[in-house]
């Protein structure tokens, strides 16, 4: 009976273990899958570029100033050259109009008469029609005919014009590349808001406190006692 014992404790010692074995197996499936598993690499944020110091900065406004300068050179002298080129056509323009002008001259008077004559012509011939008019017919038409010797007029004197040939154009202005800009300064760290320079203490021209200057709780100051000797009213 004994042995029969011995062998059920430990067949159900050998049961259990295999159960528990079976429950944990999964569990540490997975812990070794998460410990396998790759590892992301950790973002490293990219150094932000460092400010530049104040001699830096100044260094890199001279090469730019140099640069503008250089530039600004080059613009007057490209500008000046257009308004010269332009000053050249423009008086080539005036004499050639003159002389258009001077052929031409007698012709356009001739044209603007002409015109002047046909309008009020016009003018009269509808005076008479709309005050002889008895019905709103008749001043309708008054008044349109009034429009089309008006027109007629116009359209014989443009076509007058137009048959002395074109008159001369002047040149138009030449267009100039915008005026280059000037780099700014930078600041310097060492200049207060008023342009001043800040002078840290302990710095040359720092004034430096007396210790003979002192100071009461209100702020005032406290004459020195006098020094042995200088009290002339002591009898020697």
């Amino acid at each position: 009976m004994k042995l029969v014992r011995a062998l059920t404790a430990s067949l159900s010692l050998s049961l259990t273990l295999t159960l528990v074995g079976a429950a944990l197996a999964p569990t540490v499936a997975r812990a070794d899958e998460t410990s396998n598993a790759p590892q992301s690499p950790n973002p490293t944020a990219s150094p932000s570029p460092s400010p530049q110091s104040y001699q830096q900065q100044l260094d890199s406004y001279r090469v730019k100033l140099e640069e503008y300068k250089i530039a600004l050179e080059k613009w007057n002298a490209l500008r000046k050259s257009a308004e010269d080129a332009f000053r050249i056509e423009m008086d080539k323009f005036k004499v050639a109009r003159d002389a258009w002008d001077e052929k031409n001259r007698a012709f356009i008077e001739e044209i603007d008469n002409n015109f002047k004559k046909e309008i009020n012509k016009a003018r009269v011939d509808f005076r008479t029609a709309f005050a002889a008019a008895k019905s709103t017919e008749a001043k309708v038409a008054a008044r349109n005919a009034l429009g089309a010797a008006t027109l007629a007029a116009t359209t014989a004197r443009q076509v007058a014009l137009e048959a002395l040939g074109e008159p001369p154009t002047p040149p138009a202005r030449p267009r100039i590349a915008p005026r280059p800009i000037e780099p700014i300064r930078p600041l310097d760290p060492s200049l207060s808001k008023n342009g001043k320079r800040q002078i840290q203490p302990g710095q040359p021209g720092q004034p430096q406190p007396n210790p003979r200057d002192k100071q009461d709780r209100d702020g005032k100051k406290v004459k020195p006692a006098p020094r042995p000797g200088n009290n002339s009213g002591t009898s020697a």
